[in-house]
């Protein structure tokens, strides 16, 4: 008798500190690309992301709950990713969700939307910020739309010839790609600039030759590449063979510090849109990622796309401790909490972000960086409107 009421008291209080556990967890899950078509940027803001939240778990966690979060690899395929957001929301049981490319983020849209679990994608495609259509889709800078109307910003105020620019833009046929080139040619058209060509690339690029020969007949002053890094090096140095000399812009997967390495030459002079600071920056918010990798080291060379994820992970992680002590840890608090962030500071990693009820434009700004001498040079901030008539464009 004795030892039953012993075996029922040990059961009972194993169920307590189990449903204690519990309740010290905040699951979220973590959707990357690892091995997919953009793993040369998936990776290390999957990194960057994973390690700000281990830092952030190390120091309390949020208000003393550790983040637990659930990674998966989805190798950049629609399919599995949307088997993966099932698998988050009905098993797991997720209160938010950390997702990566564009396809699959406006692909899921309406059922995150239904199932109202904020989405944070490191997809930074202007669909994604008017919350009338994606009022649970969030990412952390300026959209590839800001970025493209900074750069075509740059270029008017920059060029000196007598005729107006010629630019063309050029992207691969698929969501990432094509992203932000209504908002070009919309704002091209604005500014006066003419658009003279627009180059589809195939994904992944290899040897684009013939596309750079065709581009080149319409002699752009500059053109605008929307792809990933690795893309963007063997476009850069297929155009170096060529001979071409339009002077390139790319997008914020492209400027890394990785771009010297694997263009080599081919990548001095080139220019790029970039929506946080490079690895290193003389910033505060630097000092967390260096002291963490000076506890943890790796193999791995840390770049501007590892610091994205951290300023990801500084951010969603700020919602979760403001919905928590609303005591509104759900779906639907963590987008509340995210609504009355303003001016919310990452240290300088990123620039100030302010989310509200009717706009989920973090920032509008960016920062334009040149390749001399093998690295990242800073050129200038550009800073688009917040217009209404952009929102969601």
């Amino acid at each position: 008798m004795k030892f039953g009421r012993i075996l029922v008291t040990v059961t009972a209080a194993l169920t307590i500190a189990s449903a204690s556990f519990a309740a010290e967890t905040i699951k979220v899950g973590g959707l990357w690309d690892l091995t997919g078509v953009t793993a040369d940027v998936g990776k290390p803001f999957a990194d960057g992301v994973q390690d700000a939240i281990a830092s952030i778990n190390a120091k309390g966690g949020i208000n003393g709950k550790k983040i637990e979060l659930i990674n998966v690899d989805y190798a950049y395929k629609i399919p599995q990713a949307t088997a993966t957001y099932k698998k988050f929301v009905e098993s797991d049981k997720v209160v938010m969700i950390n997702g990566w490319g564009t396809g699959d983020t406006e692909a899921l849209k309406e059922t995150i939307a239904k199932d109202k679990i904020p989405y944070f994608s490191a997809s930074y495609s202007g669909h994604l910020t008017d919350p009338t259509k994606t009022p649970y889709n969030f990412f952390v800078g300026a959209s590839y739309s800001d970025q493209i109307r900074g750069f075509l910003d740059y270029v008017k105020k920059n060029w000196k010839g007598k005729e107006a620019a010629k630019v063309a833009f050029i992207y691969p046929n698929h969501g990432f790609g094509k992203a932000p080139i209504e908002a070009g040619r919309q704002y091209a058209k604005e500014l006066g600039i003419n658009l003279v060509h627009e180059e589809i690339i195939p994904a992944p690029v290899q040897d684009v030759t013939s596309n750079l020969l065709s581009m080149q007949k319409k002699n752009p002053d500059y053109a605008y590449v929307q792809t990933t890094v690795a893309p963007c090096a063997n476009l850069l140095k297929d155009a170096k063979k060529l001979g071409i000399k339009t002077i390139f812009f790319l997008g914020n997967y492209g400027m890394t510090e990785a771009l010297p390495k694997l263009a080599g030459e081919a990548a001095e002079g080139v220019y790029g849109m970039t929506t946080n600071v490079p690895y290193g920056a003389n910033v505060p918010g630097m000092k967390q990622i260096l002291d963490w990798d000076k506890k943890h080291p790796t193999k791995d060379q840390r770049d501007t796309v590892y610091v994205r994820g951290w300023a990801y992970g500084l951010t969603w992680a700020e919602a979760l401790k403001i919905a928590d002590k609303n005591k509104q840890l759900t779906g639907e608090g963590v987008k509340k909490a995210m609504e009355t962030m303003k001016n919310f500071e990452t240290g300088g990693l990123v620039p100030p972000l302010t989310y509200t009820a009717t706009d989920h434009r973090g920032t509008t700004k960016t920062t334009i960086y040149v390749i001399k001498g093998g690295k990242m040079v800073k050129v200038a901030d550009q800073e688009t409107p917040r217009k209404k008539e952009w929102l969601g464009l």
